[in-house]
């Protein structure tokens, strides 16, 4: 039988959060936001669970770990994000068609559900992710803050996490990625000539990016 891993995504420096605090460590509704995250994975009994830190998280991450008898192992993340995922490619130890599923801990109110929802689509066609519909007009602008052209919404999906992918395919991207700047898994498996599966998320996956997005999911959790 297939096995399965995780990897939860925490170790980028929150240079846009308008705090001294990490955001991965700020409190919502009274607990650090990564813990949302690493409970809910937990929860659902992965093979092996990797979480991503880097050096200014890690011991808050690893007592967490300890203090609630959580079975994950932590790898330090690299300079970008794509680096980071390689990492914890690199630390497991997975058959070509064994899942991986990867999240970021910034979306912390992720479920079981789409994890499961995710990881099914990728066993039937190799990689999955989540994402919104647009509702909002979408339009192309230029550096002059001009719009430049209109963009049919229909065929726009906002791409979330979690995503899931057979580990043969998502570690080919990776090893083959021409872009180390690349801010998405799913990018990295296109360029590579591979299709995503979308499957329908949830506006609570919502990514925290500013104090304003805290704010925006702890009215959710209320």
């Amino acid at each position: 039988m297939e096995k399965l891993a995780g990897i939860i995504l925490m170790a980028g420096l929150s240079t846009r959060f308008e705090s001294p605090t990490n955001k991965q460590l700020c409190l919502l509704n009274g607990k650090p936001v990564f813990s949302y995250s690493l409970e809910t994975f937990n929860k659902r009994n992965f093979d092996e669970l990797i979480v991503v830190v880097n050096l200014n998280n890690r011991n808050d991450v690893e007592k967490y770990i300890k203090d609630n008898h959580i079975k994950a192992k932590l790898v330090l993340g690299g300079e970008t994000r794509q680096q980071s995922v390689q990492n914890a490619l690199l630390s497991l130890s997975l058959e070509s068609d064994d899942i991986v599923v990867i999240h970021d801990a910034a979306r912390p109110l992720v479920d079981v559900f789409i994890i499961n929802q995710v990881i099914k689509a990728a066993q039937e066609t190799g990689a999955a992710t989540s994402y919104l519909e647009a509702v909002n007009t979408i339009a192309i602008r230029n550096e002059q803050e001009e719009i430049v052209k209109f963009v049919d919404r229909k065929t726009v999906a906002q791409i979330q996490t979690p995503q899931a992918f057979k580990f043969s395919l998502i570690k080919e991207a990776h090893q083959n990625a021409s872009n180390k700047d690349a801010t998405d898994d799913c990018s990295l498996v296109i360029s590579g000539g591979n299709k995503v599966k979308l499957v329908k998320g949830d506006k609570k996956y919502h990514k925290v990016t500013t104090i304003s997005d805290l704010k925006y999911l702890e009215g959710l959790l209320k």
